[in-house]
């Protein structure tokens, strides 16, 4: 799997969460996780089709104190985010 491959089964994985259960994005750039659904379903095939732009765009929403990482922490699963973020899917960053 390369790193594509992988940076797309992480928005995968993070898509999944966030339909999961009802989401907290007060600190978060979103106004609805409707719409960080929406962006990040976007840069998901913009990252499939080798856009560097979006690959830059995830990063910056997955950096620390970024929107997707607030939205974890307020919403109760900052656990399962650290393990993806910086376990599971940590050599898809480089």
């Amino acid at each position: 799997m390369d790193g594509r491959d992988r940076l797309c089964a992480f928005v995968a994985e993070l898509l999944s969460l966030l339909r999961s259960r009802d989401q907290d994005v007060l600190w978060s750039s979103f106004a609805t996780v409707e719409d960080a659904i929406a962006e990040l379903e976007h840069l998901r095939d913009r990252i499939a089709d080798g856009d560097p732009d979006a690959r830059r765009r995830l990063k910056l929403l997955c950096s620390p104190t970024g929107a997707i990482e607030e939205i974890a922490i307020s919403s109760g699963w900052a656990d399962t985010w650290v393990r993806l973020v910086d376990g599971k899917y940590r050599s898809a960053w480089s």
